[in-house]
């Protein structure tokens, strides 16, 4: 598998995940050489009692970027997220995120990768950064 088809099958892989096909429809992936970019319309489904977008989805945004961003260098084994990091910097009440990945770090059997959230204006929402490790599962097995 070339790296392209290796990018083809993540944003793939992400496409079909049943949480994103529930919860995250709408949202959009596009994997790069060691970055990732995840696009999601908000929705007032995901509000707290505040009326803002619970902070659950905008970890799960950050790690999913993250995440993605490891897994474009990783053409063998699926990795884990094995700790995370998070800023909030302001809520959510509506429009459209956009979550960008980039790899910091990759070393023997684990990936480090940051995270950030802006909005539709281009204000920051959150940052994160995760160690992401791989598994024994190969990508194959997830066929």
């Amino acid at each position: 598998m070339n790296w392209q088809e290796h990018f083809q099958f993540l944003e793939n892989l992400y496409a079909t995940a049943k949480v994103n096909d529930s919860i995250f429809k709408g949202s959009n992936l596009q994997v790069s050489h060691k970055k990732a970019c995840i696009s999601w319309p908000v929705s007032s489904d995901y509000f707290h009692a505040g009326n803002g977008l619970h902070g659950a989805f905008i970890f799960k945004l950050l790690d999913d970027a993250a995440y993605f961003a490891a897994a474009s260098v990783e053409k063998e084994f699926f990795l884990l997220t094995s700790g995370f990091h998070i800023h909030f910097y302001r809520p959510v009440s509506g429009g459209q995120l956009t979550a960008t990945g980039e790899i910091i770090q990759v070393g023997k059997n684990h990936y480090e990768a940051k995270a950030e959230i802006r909005n539709e204006k281009n204000k920051l929402i959150a940052q994160g950064q995760g160690t992401f490790m791989r598994s024994q599962k190969k990508w194959n097995e997830n066929i």
